[in-house]
């Protein structure tokens, strides 16, 4: 399992852990076997179409009509892992029970044309190579990243899906709480995400260095004066962000 660092709008570096390859692996496994369930059930169906008209060996029309509904069937196989990960933020369905998931090389969501590269290069690495080529090219990179992965600049990694009020930017706050920071709201979304998982993984791991030089880069580009320690500054940026987002809906 590799750690990789993904720098920030902040230009502060995060670490992001790759999954060890028998995620990703069970992940395939799992996608699999609901496209092949998906396969049988597409095949009986069909199969009950065809036999219900019993003329079909000399109805050309039917034949046409046939031969189109099994493209209309089979056409979800194809697109499968493209639409699922372009709807479900980098996952499908194995990947989400294996809490693994595609990001950009950028920590962000990657872009339509990534998923579509991931999609077009997974016959070579997963299909005419027998697997080989996306087995290796996991293995042995840098980054854990098979060819699909490199060619897209996108990454798989570890997330924890399992969220509650103190895995997002949102907070509880006190009915009577007095906000401290308006330049706040000059911060984006992804921007508050990044700072709420600094200071998860600063108190986790009682390291603040990264707490404290990310503090230092928002002092520095919302003009905050405030020497608040660290931890605590961040704290009260994501309750201020809170505060004023609230108010706003």
């Amino acid at each position: 399992m590799e750690k990789i660092k993904i720098p920030t709008s902040f230009n502060i570096e995060l670490d992001y852990e790759t999954p060890a390859f028998h995620k990703r692996f069970f992940a395939w496994v799992i996608d699999g076997c609901v496209l092949t369930a998906y396969y049988l059930i597409a095949l009986n169906i069909i199969r009950a179409i065809s036999l219900a008209h019993t003329t079909a060996g000399s109805d050309l029309p039917f034949l046409y009509n046939m031969s189109a509904v099994q493209l209309l069937f089979f056409l979800p196989i194809v697109l499968y892992h493209l639409v699922f990960e372009v709807a479900m933020n980098g996952q499908s369905i194995g990947k989400k029970l294996m809490n693994i998931q595609v990001i950009g090389e950028d920590g962000g969501r990657p872009a339509l044309h990534q998923y579509l590269i991931r999609w077009l290069t997974r016959p070579f690495d997963l299909g005419l190579t027998l697997g080989l080529a996306g087995l290796l090219t996991t293995v042995l990179t840098k980054k854990n990243q098979r060819l699909g992965d490199m060619a897209a600049g996108t990454l798989v990694i570890k997330t924890k899906m399992e969220t509650d009020i103190n895995d997002t930017v949102f907070l509880e706050l006190e009915e009577e709480y007095k906000p401290r920071f308006p330049q706040v709201m000059r911060l984006s979304d992804r921007d508050m995400n990044t700072i709420k998982g600094v200071l998860n993984n600063s108190m986790r791991f009682k390291n603040f260095d990264v707490a404290a030089r990310l503090s230092d880069k928002i002092r520095t580009v919302l003009g905050i004066t405030d020497q608040t320690e660290p931890a605590a500054f961040l704290e009260i940026l994501l309750k201020d962000y809170n505060y004023y987002s609230n108010r706003e809906e």
